[in-house]
């Protein structure tokens, strides 16, 4: 466990729907439960392997788990030992922005001075101990530099298309013996031949796991999605009443979905920083084909389809 400011929250996103591993998650178990919520090797799910990681750094009380509605089924099981008012309730996926911008506002409620880590429940990471006091630096980080945020980079192993890159600047900074670097730009889910040049020129994976003030990324919010951010100000005096569910319901019936990294991170690169993932394996297993290469390469067995072992046992006349 490593010491940290007392302030420091974490958001960790479980609202999403997986659209891509539904196939792969039906052939294999037979079901259509939501990737986070899938165990797919050892005896914990990926949310709950998250919450493990997290909480080397973050209170279990100080820990949000954002989660759909539709989804509350999964939820329940998996979540039943959290403290109650750290179960946040999304009525629908509005993608990642309301995703995130909805734990923001409880965390700003509850306290002022917040600094957030943000952590993704889908990622796949081998090295927790030092991943979690990369965030530690990060947040030290912030501490020291409140009007700058702090997104963990990883290395790239391939011109990669379905993730975000970073182009890394100047050094802007040293914390814990770990340097940060200026962001420069991103490129959201570039083009084939825009991520082989990408890979060429050393540029980082975004991983989205991102820490700063509470306070800073609401006003990026402000700035950058006014209309959300006015969307969502109809919670102010219900958050934790009995009105809460029902305000919430009627906000979210007229909610436009908004990319987070598209409208926020594209646009607030000044204020960025990005420290470099170094020590540690990490992967995105929001794509089946990347979950059962880490799979093999960790050497798991990867089980057959059901109707595949079904089969097995089939004999013909």
């Amino acid at each position: 466990m490593h010491t940290m400011h007392p302030h420091l929250w974490g958001i960790l996103l479980a609202g999403g729907d997986g659209q891509r591993l539904r196939p792969l998650i039906q052939a294999r178990f037979g079901c259509e439960r939501p990737k986070q919520y899938c165990t797919f090797f050892g005896t914990q799910s990926l949310l709950r392997q998250t919450i493990r990681r997290a909480e080397r750094l973050v209170p279990p009380e100080q820990l949000l788990t954002v989660v759909t509605r539709h989804h509350l089924p999964y939820a329940q099981v998996e979540l039943s030992d959290r403290p109650s008012d750290t179960v946040i309730v999304q009525p629908s996926n509005r993608d990642t922005g309301p995703g995130i911008l909805l734990p923001l506002w409880h965390v700003q409620q509850r306290d002022p001075q917040a600094i957030m880590a943000l952590f993704p429940s889908d990622h796949f990471v081998l090295g927790e101990q030092r991943f979690m006091a990369l965030v530690a630096a990060a947040a030290a980080f912030v501490t020291r530099e409140p009007d700058r945020m702090v997104l963990l980079g990883a290395a790239p192993t391939q011109p990669e298309v379905d993730y975000g890159w970073i182009e890394v600047g100047d050094e802007v900074g040293q914390v814990q013996e770990e340097r940060l670097y200026q962001v420069l730009q991103f490129w959201e889910k570039p083009s084939p031949s825009q991520a082989q040049v990408l890979w060429r020129q050393g540029y980082l994976w975004n991983t989205m796991v991102l820490v700063g003030r509470a306070g800073l990324l609401m006003t990026l919010f402000a700035m950058l999605t006014p209309t959300l951010v006015d969307a969502f100000r109809r919670l102010q005096g219900v958050l934790g009443t009995p009105r809460e569910a029902d305000v919430l319901a009627e906000v979210y019936a007229t909610l436009p979905s908004v990319n987070f990294s598209q409208v926020i991170l594209e646009h607030s690169a000044p204020r960025l920083a990005v420290l470099p993932l170094e020590g540690v394996y990490w992967s995105d297993w929001g794509d089946p084909r990347r979950l059962l290469l880490d799979l093999a390469r960790l050497g798991y067995q990867v089980p057959a389809p059901r109707e595949q072992r079904a089969a097995r046992y089939t004999t013909t006349a």
